[in-house]
């Protein structure tokens, strides 16, 4: 066979590989994305943020419930505006975004592995990826971390590609001049997608690129770096950072601003909403997160000197990137797993270069490997099954007259998850690397559809379903809501109507407004835990019903008294 003909073998083999990563991305993104109701609070923040967006027309400011909402930058909040302009408000348009994004983030790691070193790496990077246990989820929730960590990755790579093309040439530390368009054009677009990133939830979009370029540099052989290429990344990704803030503070003044930062250093200093956990907290949410690829992290080699030349500085770069995270968000008193999921991007890659490196020199795994894959894959299939019960007799213990129905799907699926691992663990004992990724990806796809299509409903039927239904049947009644000491921002996504909330810090509430009747009949709720304490503040009103966890009371007109 010439040489020419192995090269086109390649190619077409290449781009099978390639089409069946976009099939795959597809049907893991997509499929199933409005299955279940989005999840209080998060899902609901955004989504609600996005549709008074739309609704008020006012893409300079962002408002929850009439209020103004500090807590985050306005860009994930105009695209998802821009998807529920197009698509409509509902559950798959206000996922759509992170979907998207979740998207371009399979095939960015893909390019980036392929220019790096390989064609296979980057479609192990990217398959693993996107397989991952929290990634997984986080691409499929209308949440902001997911597009965050897209721009982060497409800014620190792009750094690499500029420093690439600009080490082809000779410099010195005060050229202005660069090599080539191409130089220009990576460091013109990591500047972009750094201020992007910044636009989409704060300065750590701009910080942790610059952190892994960093130390990415100081291990590369050639450390000068052009101090007008500085200036330049610094000016422009500044701009496009501030733009909004500077516009906001023209227009509104220094309110935005200042509760933004009283917002994150909240998130430093506090830990709100009870979101607390040690230390390690981010260092066990890493292991967890990345599963079913938790193994391949502890099979090494772990000398960075073992693997190939071309991608020993990105192996630094990654593991710097894996503890300035995990280390800043350690010290971080709110504790929530979303906070560091940027890790899972380098996390991911080194198990991809732990998986090339074992097929390339044609490596057996050892015995330990296989048994702890079987314990994970048992972990999650039964776990998967299980939790369901846990779930329900935790309610039959503490809310007996609430029936959670279990769906019977539920056991097949976890026992064709149990089976795909399995099958999957067999092609690694067999040194089969390629079938048995096969295995695992279709493993967390059917583990992806079951939690969106039978978990995560069944869960919200006593989270948050029977606050929905007394929030409804008020507003269809027309009768103004509050919410006594609790929050949920699926009441006002669902709902569509302004509601107070007494005695919560999130907004300003007047409890007065229940010490008296007035003309119009108010549905009050909360949950159970409160009962005592609101009827003994708030005697007027009369109790009419309990549901699961929530508590619906009423504060009857005054027509209907002298009726």
């Amino acid at each position: 066979m010439s040489l020419t003909n192995i090269i086109l073998k390649n190619i077409q083999k290449d781009n099978v590989q390639l089409f069946f990563l976009l099939v795959y991305a597809l049907i893991f993104l997509f499929i199933g994305l409005d299955a279940a109701a989005l999840i209080d609070w998060d899902e609901n923040i955004y989504a609600e943020a996005s549709r008074q967006m739309l609704a008020r027309q006012d893409y300079l400011n962002i408002y929850i419930n009439g209020q103004p909402f500090a807590e985050k930058p306005p860009l994930y909040f105009w695209l998802q505006s821009s998807s529920f302009n197009f698509f409509g408000v509902d559950e798959f348009s206000a996922r759509f975004p992170s979907a998207f994004i979740g998207l371009l983030q399979a095939f960015w790691l893909y390019y980036v592995g392929r220019k790096l070193y390989s064609h296979r790496l980057g479609i192990f990077w990217s398959s693993i990826f996107l397989s991952s246990f929290l990634p997984g989820i986080f691409a499929k929730t209308a949440v902001i971390d997911h597009t965050f960590n897209f721009f982060i990755s497409l800014s620190t790579f792009m750094l690499i590609f500029y420093d690439t093309e600009k080490i082809k040439c000779d410099f010195k530390f005060f050229d202005f001049k660069f090599s080539n368009w191409v130089e220009f054009l990576w460091l013109f677009l990591a500047s972009l997608s750094m201020g992007l990133a910044v636009l989409t939830k704060g300065p750590l979009g701009g910080v942790i690129p610059l952190v892994g370029f960093i130390v990415y540099k100081s291990v590369s052989k050639n450390k000068i770096i052009s101090f007008y290429h500085i200036i330049f990344c610094g000016v422009l990704s500044l701009f496009v950072a501030t733009s909004w803030y500077l516009i906001n503070l023209y227009i509104h003044g220094t309110q935005f601003i200042e509760n933004f930062i009283e917002f994150q250093f909240k998130l430093f200093s506090q830990s709100l909403e009870g979101h607390t956990g040690p230390f390690f907290y981010h260092f066990l949410v890493a292991l967890f997160g990345i599963m079913p690829w938790t193994a391949f992290l502890f099979l090494g080699p772990f000398r960075i000197s073992n693997y190939n030349i071309k991608i020993q500085n990105i192996l630094v770069l990654c593991i710097g990137w894996i503890l300035f995270v995990l280390i800043l968000f350690s010290f971080v008193n709110t504790k929530l797993p979303h906070y560091s999921a940027s890790i899972y991007i380098p996390l991911s890659f080194l198990i991809a270069s732990i998986l090339e490196k074992k097929i390339s020199e044609n490596h057996t795994l050892p015995k330990w490997f296989n048994i702890v894959s079987i314990i994970q894959g048992i972990f999650i299939s039964v776990g998967f099954i299980i939790l369901p019960y846990l779930a329900k007799q935790e309610i039959i213990q503490n809310y007996p007259n609430f029936d959670l129905a279990i769906p019977h799907d539920i056991f097949w699926i976890g026992g064709l998850i149990l089976c795909l691992f399995i099958f999957g663990i067999m092609t690694w004992f067999y040194n089969n690397f390629k079938l048995g990724l096969v295995f695992y990806l279709i493993a967390m796809l059917v583990f992806s559809q079951g939690i969106w299509r039978y978990q995560v409903p069944m869960g919200l039927k006593f989270i948050q379903n029977p606050m929905l239904e007394m929030v409804k049947e008020a507003v269809k009644k027309k009768q103004p809501v509050v919410f006594y000491r609790f929050v949920s921002f699926a009441a006002l996504f669902y709902g569509k109507e302004p509601i107070h909330m007494l005695h919560t810090y999130k907004f300003p509430g007047d409890p007065t407004i229940l010490n008296k009747r007035h003309k119009k009949t108010i549905s009050v709720i909360t949950t159970k835990n409160h009962l005592d304490s609101l009827i003994s503040e708030h005697p007027l009103l009369e109790l009419v019903k309990e549901k699961g966890q929530f508590v619906l009371l009423k504060l009857t007109s005054t027509d209907q008294m002298e009726r």
